[in-house]
């Protein structure tokens, strides 16, 4: 029976007896506690046999279409079946209907992704669409027509030679089945972005980790079809800003985590990557058993193992190529930009959701980025304290509390940004991130409240405000006029080296905690540096992204890094003054 093979294939996944990654071994978990669920309560989901054994049949009736098993019947791997009976043998025990709406698959290139795709493609366009009594239409979506084309080609390619080629009428375009008037049809950018006219029943996203919006995955949201499906295949990506990695890869990663408790039982799940200590050691590489994690199909048979082989060498040889070999044929996300400033895997372990100890009338470093009137403005707030830990010479570490907050005129200037930056600043306000002013140009006065009351909420013990002097020079008069300590931060290499290495050193200690804000992670994925006879600072000029939070954490904590504790503001401002008037 299917179901207990793909319980024997999850058993030895988990005990390594197939070498898996941690993640795919918590899918294993997850169905094999699903098994132990059904007929109890909250759980409403069956397994039907007949349905699981039905994609297994469907696919042996396709054909191969590229390599040497080209025109040969299609036979699933355990791997595949672990997946695609998953997806059709989990059923409603009421209703009978698939459990699952949705599909997430994160795996290395060049294991069968659009073969898998097509297949269901085709299955959902002939059998679920006979059954539910449906005309469906499903569309394939890439960040471009020719992407798009890709899965629905391969369709096209699987039913040569195949008992099911008479089934369908093959066009340039469109993909149809006779009996139930069913399409499969490549969808343009043009298409993603006005969605008129679309129910998808099946929406295949391919590669999603190269979309830089949700238009497509948008598609699939307000679809009315009796067994809706959204099938998400891709492999890691080099951006850690777009929608896969910060939505996505995220929420999924959190479903399949037994230690979090994030549920969904209505989506689908698991993804092949090498572990972090397969790859943080570097002599790890050479393991060519690790690569298996990612590669369950292409490390099965010896011309997959020695493409991969090849790749390896050329990215030994040549450490350009590492990044690509790293996120293709491996599987990991790596962040891949030119004198980029932060490591965002090391950054993103920094993140914490809530405020980890009470900060009541802790000391706090505010840092500004004053925008030119009209664009973005951010604040940052940096608390310095002592971890009760040490280091080799008995000193007690300092470890820094981070939150940051950013502001914009109008709902224009808003819209203007979604459309420059492709980046969800809407989603950004309603989680609590962003402010919209509502005035002319960016209301100082109002960052100003936002920050006093900040303060005032937790009686933080303001030490600095830290200024940028660039558009707040009036600003900082106004504030030193009424008692509050205001420093100057020049934008100079001399003066925000320190504070730029220095910021980046304690991140990746694991000595800085930042509150979730995607709009700051967003910024610091932007960030590039600029060099001047060894010394570095954030280069505003290079990027049109947004980098104003990173910048306001810096200026923050250029200060901040001075902070002596159990003594008075003079002394550690001494130290300040004493290194700015040693510089220019």
């Amino acid at each position: 029976m299917i179901f207990e093979e793909i319980k024997r294939y999850a058993q030895d996944c988990i005990s390594d007896h197939i070498l898996s990654c941690q993640k795919h071994k918590w899918a294993c978990m997850r169905f094999l506690k699903d098994s132990k669920r059904i007929g109890t309560d909250g759980f409403p989901y069956v397994w039907n046999e007949e349905r699981a054994q039905n994609i297994v049949d469907w696919f042996s009736f396709l054909r191969h279409s590229k390599g040497i098993l080209a025109g040969k019947p299609i036979e699933l791997t355990e791997w595949q079946k672990f997946r695609l009976c998953q997806l059709y043998g989990w059923v409603h025990k009421d209703t009978e209907r698939r459990r699952f709406k949705k599909s997430f698959t994160e795996v290395a290139r060049k294991n069968a992704k659009s073969q898998e795709e097509a297949g269901v493609a085709l299955y959902e366009c002939a059998v679920t669409a006979t059954k539910n009594g449906e005309v469906a239409e499903i569309y394939t979506a890439g960040t471009k027509r020719d992407q798009s084309k890709i899965v629905f080609t391969e369709a096209g390619l699987m039913l040569r030679g195949s008992p099911l080629q008479t089934k369908f009428r093959v066009t340039r375009d469109s993909i149809r089945h006779y009996k139930t008037g069913s399409t499969i049809k490549p969808l343009s950018k043009e298409d993603g972005r006005s969605g008129d006219g679309t129910n998808p029943a099946l929406l295949v996203l391919d590669e999603y980790h190269q979309h830089k919006t949700t238009e497509f995955y948008d598609l699939a949201l307000g679809s009315n079809t009796k067994e809706p499906l959204l099938m998400i295949i891709t492999t890691a990506g080099m951006d850690l800003t777009y929608p896969c990695f910060v939505t996505e890869y995220d929420y999924c990663s959190k479903i399949l985590d037994p230690n979090i408790d994030v549920e969904d039982d209505e989506y689908l799940i698991d993804i092949c990557e090498m572990d972090t200590e397969d790859y943080e050691d570097v002599s790890r590489l050479d393991n060519e058993e690790l690569w298996k994690k990612a590669n369950p199909i292409r490390m099965s048979y010896p011309e997959g193992r020695e493409k991969i082989r090849g790749d390896y060498k050329v990215a030994k040889e040549q450490p350009e190529h590492m990044t690509a070999f790293l996120t293709k044929c491996l599987n990991v996300w790596v962040m891949a930009k030119e004198n980029g400033y932060m490591d965002m895997s090391k950054w993103k372990v920094c993140e914490i959701e809530g405020l980890p100890f009470e900060i009541e009338g802790r000391p706090v470093y505010v840092g500004f980025d004053m925008s030119a009137k009209t664009d973005l403005t951010s604040v940052a707030f940096v608390i310095p304290y002592l971890s009760g830990k040490y280091d080799g010479n008995g000193k007690e570490i300092v470890k820094y509390l981070v939150w940051t907050h950013s502001f914009i005129p109008t709902r224009e200037k808003l819209r203007e940004h979604i459309l420059k930056d492709k980046a969800p600043y809407e989603a950004w306000e309603r989680a609590g991130h962003l402010t919209v002013t509502d005035t002319p140009i960016v209301d100082q006065g109002a960052v100003m409240r936002y920050v006093m009351e900040e303060c005032s909420r937790y009686n933080l013990d303001v030490q600095c405000l830290c200024f940028d002097p660039a558009n707040a020079s009036k600003l900082m008069m106004d504030l030193s006029d009424e008692g509050y300590t205001v420093e100057e931060v020049f934008q100079s290499h001399k003066h925000l080296n320190e504070a730029t290495q220095g910021f980046r050193e304690q991140v990746f200690c694991g000595n800085v905690q930042y509150l979730k804000n995607p709009l700051l992670n967003y910024a610091m994925s932007n960030a590039v540096i600029r060099q001047s006879n060894g010394l570095i600072k954030i280069d505003k000029d290079a990027t049109t992204k947004r980098i104003d939070p990173v910048d306001a954490v810096l200026c923050a904590f250029k200060l901040a890094m001075y902070h002596i504790f159990g003594d008075d503001y003079g002394a550690y401002l001494d130290n300040f003054m004493e290194e700015l008037l040693n510089g220019d």
